[in-house]
């Protein structure tokens, strides 16, 4: 406080007053507090809407509608997506880590026919796993940073959904041709050669992301089943360490492969759309 006023003091004589406080104001200022971080991650539709209006006060550059959306869309659909492959992962880990327990049991008591061999299969298959949910959980965070640059706000390491809602994108059509007769507009608008092939080039690539993501629909019941009866019959003890160590790894690999398959797919729909309003 002293040496302000002898700063005022020595100002107010050379007539330099005003210009000590404009620059008081400026170096005393308090940096604006952060917003909270959202605790809650809005739905699909709220985060796309907050990320527009963010946009809209940016460059003048700024990012197409449609660009924003399929930015948003990625970021959402990856984040619910790795939600269920953890949650898969995490499944499979409780049947590893009791597996691994008894196995241990039994080779240490001499009991059954466990092989050190069969052992270290089922923790390798236990380290994998881990691995699979530490990649997991680092594409969220990824995904969530992803967000907070498209939002312009924090959003808590440790947030929850608003909506969990997962299900492949509505997109009946497999030629552009049909597609063209529902776009409205677009039938009357004659599409250039190399913007023709690009829509075409786009369109097979959703149809066959669909194809796999039927397939692996097919797969995860037949799965899911094999995995209910082989982990019944371990603990019956009728069961071998190798055929469940094999069902475990055949079970991560087709149920994770479904819920890629159905980001994949939506991904497609999503590049096909975008590339069509971009013409």
């Amino acid at each position: 406080m002293l040496l302000k006023k002898l700063l005022l003091a020595r100002f107010a004589r050379t007539g330099g007053v005003l210009c000590l406080l404009a620059a008081l104001s400026t170096s005393l200022a308090v940096e604006p507090a952060r917003a909270e971080s959202l605790q809650t991650l809005p739905s699909f539709q709220q985060c796309v809407k907050r990320a527009l209006e963010v946009e809209s006060m940016g460059a003048e550059d700024a990012l197409t509608r449609s660009e924003i959306e399929y930015q948003v869309k990625q970021a959402y659909d990856r984040i619910l997506v790795r939600k269920e492959q953890i949650a898969i992962s995490r499944e499979v880990q409780g049947h590893f880590e009791k597996a691994v327990t008894a196995a241990e049991q039994k080779f240490e008591e001499g009991e059954g026919d466990v092989t050190q061999g069969a052992l270290t299969k089922l923790k390798l298959g236990l380290a994998g796993t881990l691995n699979d949910i530490n990649q997991f959980e680092s594409d969220i965070a990824l995904a969530r940073l992803d967000l907070e640059r498209l939002l312009g706000v924090g959003i808590d390491p440790q947030f929850k959904m608003d909506d969990e809602t997962l299900s492949p994108r509505e997109f009946p059509f497999q030629t552009l041709k049909e597609y063209l007769r529902q776009a409205e507009g677009a039938s009357r608008s004659v599409l250039k050669r190399e913007r023709r092939i690009a829509l075409e080039k786009s369109m097979v690539r959703v149809n066959q992301a669909r194809s796999q993501f039927i397939l692996a629909g097919k797969n995860r019941k037949m799965t899911r089943a094999l995995l209910v009866t082989e982990v019944a019959n371990y603990d019956f003890g009728i069961g071998s360490e190798k055929d469940l160590f094999e069902t475990l790894i055949i079970y991560t690999r087709v149920l994770v492969g479904y819920y890629d398959a159905l980001f994949h797919f939506n991904e497609a729909v999503a590049k096909f759309e975008r590339e069509f309003v971009s013409r």
